[in-house]
């Protein structure tokens, strides 16, 4: 089933309507959101690609070369004089949206404290499943939403302010949980918008993501009537910016996440740089029913680029939701599970 331009024009729709009612709310946390259409992510590519035969299911083969690396164990990510990557001991299992819309998202269910509650929850029953590996909590918290209008800037980008950012900073600090920085990028410069928030990324439990999706520039429409794409260009261009970081501060391997549902969405994906200061995630982001999310997983976060892999499941839109057995069970158990 091809992507459809109007399930993605839902999702900016809900991402326009939720930052208007923050703004004439104007609480942190607000749920005074009005009840919006959904769901609020488009349906993932169930076209089989074309490939030897699958790992699970022959209808959805890997359309790219999976990674060596797949059956091996997790080995650290070591650079002398650095801390390993989070991911050579531990699991990551998160909770993801944007304060006080639900619709976006797990996270936005919750107060920060009570996001990260949930999040521990979920942890703890992968941990009951994962042996001697370890799981960390995370929330994975949307800053910059794509809009439907350009902006004063013609970014289609409404930016969450930094201090509101700073609060889930102190509270991911504060409770040992790490914390993702999701990026819709819009029409704005990928490394602008990185940044923006380059001074929350020298905390060691501060971390990136990437939303292709949005990033609509180089297609001339808003974010919505086409689904976007990023460069291996400019996604190197924030490696090489996140890798400066980890070795200006002495910090772990940053971890990048990309979201992907379509093969497009990243294009010379073959020219990902591989850099020992950043760990490059391909997150499988797309609601539906296992067997095509299995064939998304094996087709993106497998691939050969994807120096780690990530699932997203949806509470809502997944039927059935996959359990932490299902995702365990996974041909390569996934270094990143987030929640939506």
């Amino acid at each position: 089933m091809p992507i459809s331009a109007h399930r993605a024009a839902q999702h900016v729709a809900l991402s326009v309507l939720a930052l208007a009612s923050l703004v004439v709310a104007g609480l942190p946390g607000t749920t005074s959101a009005a009840p919006l259409p959904a769901p609020a992510r488009a349906a993932i590519d169930e076209r089989p690609p074309p490939g030897p035969a699958a790992l699970l299911d022959a209808s959805f083969p890997p359309a790219l070369p999976v990674t060596d690396g797949v059956l091996r164990e997790h080995e650290p990510k070591l650079v002398p004089h650095r801390p390993p990557s989070y991911f050579a001991h531990a699991q990551v299992v998160s909770v993801y949206g944007h304060p006080g819309f639900p619709v976006m998202g797990e996270l936005g269910a919750h107060d920060p404290d009570g996001a990260v509650a949930h999040a521990k929850a979920l942890a703890r029953q992968y941990d009951a499943l994962n042996g001697p590996r370890d799981v960390i909590a995370a929330l994975h918290l949307i800053v910059d939403v794509a809009q439907a209008s350009p902006q004063s800037d013609r970014s289609y980008l409404a930016q969450m302010p930094l201090e509101r950012i700073d609060e889930y900073v102190e509270v991911a600090r504060r409770t040992g949980v790490l914390l993702f920085i999701d990026l819709q990028i819009g029409w704005a410069d990928p490394l602008a918008t990185v940044e923006r928030v380059r001074h929350l990324l020298r905390e060691p439990f501060v971390h990136l993501a990437l939303d292709p999706e949005f990033a609509t520039r180089g297609r001339g429409a808003a974010p919505g009537v086409v689904i976007g794409t990023l460069d291996a260009v400019d996604i190197n261009r924030v490696q090489r910016s996140l890798a400066e970081l980890v070795r200006a501060h002495e910090l772990p391997p940053k971890i990048l996440v990309i979201h992907q549902f379509l093969v497009e969405m990243i294009s010379n994906a073959h020219a990902i740089e591989r850099l020992p200061e950043v760990e490059v995630t391909i997150d499988m982001d797309g609601f539906g029913p296992p067997p095509p999310k299995i064939g998304g997983y094996q087709r993106y976060a497998m691939a050969e680029y994807a120096e780690r892999a990530a699932i997203k499941l949806f509470y809502h839109w997944d039927l059935p939701l996959m359990t932490p057995e299902d995702v365990i069970a996974l041909p390569r158990i996934p270094d990143y599970v987030i929640y939506q």
